[in-house]
């Protein structure tokens, strides 16, 4: 595959993760955390001491994330960090299938987008695909990586 190819699909894929990250952060700190907590306490995964904690920062981590993601900060670790969150997400997915708990959605998306938890695990399974190929295409042109190493060539710029 061209490198420009492999510059297209990964720049596809960090914005299509980062829009989704951002998307899902932002439907669940619009709400409660208590509310998330309730969700993430039904997948009967994390200890009780900790559900409301996690209700509370997951949503800020995803939006941290998404936006990085987005603007090629940090990308190589930033695309390795959002790949590590969806193969957690993936687990616990697949752990309350294992325990065969029934839940009327996945959680992923707050009150936005109501997915099954069989939609969720192949959701999570594409967005960690595609963390893999932001990884890869990693350092990219259009992110502020490349800009503060001096990377970027506007129209402006004669080199």
């Amino acid at each position: 595959m061209s490198a420009k190819i492999t510059s297209a699909l990964g720049l596809a894929a960090r914005l299509l993760v980062g829009a989704v990250l951002v998307y899902a952060g932002a439907t669940k700190a619009a709400g409660p955390a208590e509310e998330f907590a309730i969700v993430i306490g039904s997948y009967d995964f994390l200890p009780r001491d900790m559900v409301l904690t996690v209700a509370t920062f997951l949503p800020w981590v995803e939006l941290l994330l998404g936006w990085a993601l987005i603007l090629g900060f940090r990308l190589k670790a930033v695309a390795a960090a959002c790949g590590a969150l969806f193969a957690v997400f993936l687990l616990t997915l697949l752990s309350v299938k294992a325990k065969g708990i029934e839940l009327p959605n996945c959680g992923c998306f707050g009150d936005g987008i109501h997915l099954t938890l069989t939609q969720g695990l192949f959701a999570d399974s594409a967005l960690a695909a595609l963390c893999w190929l932001a990884w890869k295409s990693a350092p990219a042109r259009l992110s502020l990586d490349s800009w503060a190493e001096g990377g970027y060539t506007g129209p402006n710029v004669k080199r």
